[in-house]
């Protein structure tokens, strides 16, 4: 069966596709501002605190219409194959 673009279901064009994930910002120390708000002691990546892990978990994967008159979106329920080998 040869490829076909993903098209709307609403208006007819094509589609993109996006994985919602869940990730992680460790951001190292942390301290309490005089108005009770916590924030990050150094919350610039270049003093080194920060770590991040992407894409711990996909949470869905969803396809979403590229006209701006448009904008549907939807679960997309059939298999995702992101198209990288390994």
């Amino acid at each position: 069966m040869a490829e076909r673009p993903l098209l709307c279901t609403k208006c007819g064009n094509q589609c993109g596709v996006a994985e919602d994930v869940e990730s992680c910002i460790d951001w190292g120390p942390a301290v309490i501002a005089e108005d009770g708000t916590v924030r990050p002691q150094y919350p610039k990546a270049k003093d080194g605190y920060q770590e991040v892990w992407n894409a711990v978990k996909t949470l869905r994967t969803r396809a979403f219409c590229v006209n701006p008159e448009c904008r549907h979106g939807w679960t997309l329920r059939r298999r995702f194959d992101e198209g990288v080998e390994s």
